[in-house]
């Protein structure tokens, strides 16, 4: 190949002689030179050591291409063994360690079984770590099912009672499951109720009632029976909205609670669901095509309704999806209005003519100190903001997440800042913004003048149609309280 012997011999200089030697003007690389008689010196040198110097470079760019081919591949090839290695020398307490934090990132046991059946070390570590057996469903095998119960220990365990294809199926499987899993029902620690009402009423039958280590319940279907119950524990549960408070006796001890409906929802039911509930503290809803009320509502006895904004929760999270009409939207927020929270977290995902203000505004809800909104279709920030100001006067903070604003920034902001003493930050997440030069007029609404000495940060991360340059310009004017990312 042209250049080799040239490369050689400069490797040869720098070997021997060093750097600097070998990169000099005169320094000779060696090899068959083309003569040129027509040029004189030092011009016909320059040309020979130009021309070895090419040699090398062209030699040396062949090596690299090749030497960086190899490279690649034998990287590739070391992949699995460097793997290998490592996970040998892994001491078994920590790959079991590992394992237990791959279960708690899964929801079912299919992890476990998969982790056990990689290789024949995998299989001991496992079988030596009962977390990644508590976890029981009607649908496994008896013999999986002994199989879980016995590699779990002592460990709490975690319940799925699930619908097969065939009714017949499916109370078969049942009966057969509650028959190995409920003499351990004092270790329940999570119970997921995914087999329509027949499931609790089976457990009723085959008197399997007190749960003394159950701490949450994960309702899948909409009719849930009544539920008397021993779970002192109980704490979260999760599922569709209660018909009725007398259904469950478990409500005054619950923290936490996630409930959605859709269509035909009772609202009195659901009042006088949340007034028994005296421990709460995280209340998630979810509301689909609930244009009005229950088919057949709940009668229930009058009852007088709690002072407003009395009941503090830590979080309160409200989500109305598609066509959800504003007289259930007023009704339900009158329920909620006796509650205010450190954090509300309202996500408007629905469709129609109706404008976001008539969710947001003119209301006693929502009441708290952070308030986070996620509003689908375009809306005006000045008039949401002035309304969420009015309402509330503990509004610390603002957060909009994935939101479409309108060009319209200025004629709504309050010109008093001292009318809204607790307001102090604001942050746009995601958001599609409008121009930038109303995202201008927005900043310096809230970063100069009266609000300059109060207002502690507004916060454009990740949001489209605002360019870098702008941001930087912009906060080169108004200061490190105004903080962005792209």
């Amino acid at each position: 190949m042209d250049g080799i012997d040239h490369l050689l011999n400069l490797i040869a200089i720098v070997k021997s002689e060093g750097f600097l030697a070998a990169f000099t003007e005169d320094a000779d690389y060696g090899g068959q030179r083309s003569e040129n008689t027509d040029l004189n010196e030092p011009l016909r040198s320059l040309r020979r050591s130009l021309e070895d110097s090419k040699l090398c470079m062209e030699a040396l760019n062949s090596i690299s291409t090749y030497l960086k081919k190899k490279i690649r591949h034998l990287q590739r090839r070391c992949v699995p063994f460097v793997l290998e290695h490592g996970i040998k020398i892994i001491p078994d307490e920590i790959l079991a360690h590992i394992f237990e934090s791959g279960h708690q990132m899964s929801e079912d046991s299919e992890f476990a079984l998969r982790i056990s059946h990689v290789s024949h070390r995998f299989r001991q570590v496992s079988l030596q770590a009962p977390l990644l057996w508590t976890r029981l469903s009607s649908r496994h095998s008896e013999d999986q099912i002994d199989a879980f119960i016995s590699r779990s220990g002592k460990l709490d365990l975690e319940v799925a009672l699930s619908d097969e294809d065939d009714a017949d199926d499916t109370a078969a499987k049942l009966r057969s499951f509650l028959q190995l899993a409920g003499p351990h029902s004092d270790r329940w620690s999570g119970l997921l109720l995914a087999a329509e009402p027949v499931s609790p009423q089976m457990m009723e039958e085959a008197r399997i009632t007190s749960f003394p280590h159950l701490r949450y319940i994960n309702q899948e279907f909409y009719d849930l029976p009544n539920l008397q119950w021993n779970t002192p524990l109980l704490s979260r549960f999760r599922g569709y909205c209660l018909d009725s408070p007398h259904s469950v006796t478990f409500l005054s001890q619950l923290t936490c609670m996630e409930l959605s409906d859709e269509y035909y929802f009772d609202l009195t039911s659901f009042a006088h669901v949340l007034h028994r509930m005296s421990n709460l503290r995280n209340l998630s809803l979810q509301f689909h095509h609930c244009d009005g009320g229950a088919r057949n509502p709940t009668v229930m006895p009058e009852q007088e309704n709690p002072e407003l904004h009395s009941f503090h929760l830590e979080s309160l999270k409200v989500t109305l999806g598609h066509s959800v009409g504003f007289e259930f939207v007023e009704s339900l927020y009158a329920i909620l209005a006796y509650f205010t929270a450190s954090l509300v977290d309202i996500s408007l995902l629905t469709w129609g003519n109706i404008h976001p203000r008539h969710f947001l505004i003119n209301s006693a809800f929502p009441y708290g100190s952070t308030v986070r909104l996620q509003i689908e279709c375009v809306c005006t920030l000045p008039e949401l903001l002035k309304g969420l100001l009015k309402n509330c006067k503990i509004l610390r903070s603002v957060q909009f997440e994935k939101s479409n604003f309108n060009r319209i920034t200025h004629g709504y902001i309050p010109p008093t800042w001292s009318d809204f003493p607790s307001f102090r930050h604001i942050r746009f997440h995601d958001c599609v913004m409008s121009d930038e030069k109303h995202v201008g007029a927005m900043a310096r609404s809230f970063l100069t003048g009266e609000a300059e000495t109060d207002f502690r940060s507004l916060e454009i991360i990740s949001c489209h149609k605002i360019s870098e340059e702008f941001l930087e310009d912009l906060q080169d004017e108004l200061g490190e309280r105004l903080i962005w990312s792209r």
